[in-house]
């Protein structure tokens, strides 16, 4: 069950089932014979976006945990397919994100018209609970959006960074910059 309290909004009630706490297994290897525990939550800026006084009305009010925002129905819409999503991140590449949201992950959204790109938000930490290498994954926010990474963002296959963070792969070193070479005096 989700903690996010429903939403009756034009006429319909609207329940978050579908962004209750979930736990996936990562396969580390092709084999899947390594596989970590990720534990995953969202945030409500996964269905709401910032309330602006101008555009939005009383009935598109959402509180949570003391933040205002604004109900959206495509974004609610949307969110309906995150398990779904969250199964083929497995299989991609993350980006390091601008902003506060550490790593953006895009994928296309099939069940709406024109293949959307949808971006996903997310922190990845290790999970310091559990007794075995493990990751908590916390959905910030996602969006129809296109995508948001730099041209040179670094990027990761997803279960090479989980692998890292959850302690079973060493860290990749950083290749030194080659250092500029000093022109003699003549």
């Amino acid at each position: 069950m989700s903690d996010f309290p429903h939403k009756q909004f034009n006429g319909k009630l609207y329940k978050f089932e579908h962004l209750a706490p979930m736990r996936m297994k990562v396969p580390l290897n092709a084999l899947g014979t390594n596989i970590i525990d990720m534990h995953v939550t969202f945030g409500c800026h996964c269905f709401t976006e910032q309330f602006d006084d101008t555009r939005h009305r009383t009935q598109h009010r959402y509180s949570y945990q003391g933040e205002l925002r604004a109900f959206n129905v495509l974004r609610y819409e949307c969110s309906l397919q995150l398990p779904t999503v969250m199964q083929s991140m497995l299989k991609g590449v993350i980006y390091n994100a601008e902003e506060s949201y550490t790593y953006a992950a895009h994928v296309t959204l099939p069940l709406l018209q024109g293949s959307p790109i949808y971006s996903v938000f997310f922190g990845l930490e290790k999970d310091r609970v559990a007794k075995v290498p493990a990751v908590r994954m916390f959905v910030k926010s996602a969006y129809l959006k296109p995508l948001v990474a730099k041209t040179n963002a670094q990027s990761w296959r997803f279960v090479s960074l989980a692998g890292q963070i959850a302690g079973v792969f060493p860290p990749k070193e950083k290749k030194p910059r080659p250092t500029k070479k000093k022109k003699k005096a003549p």
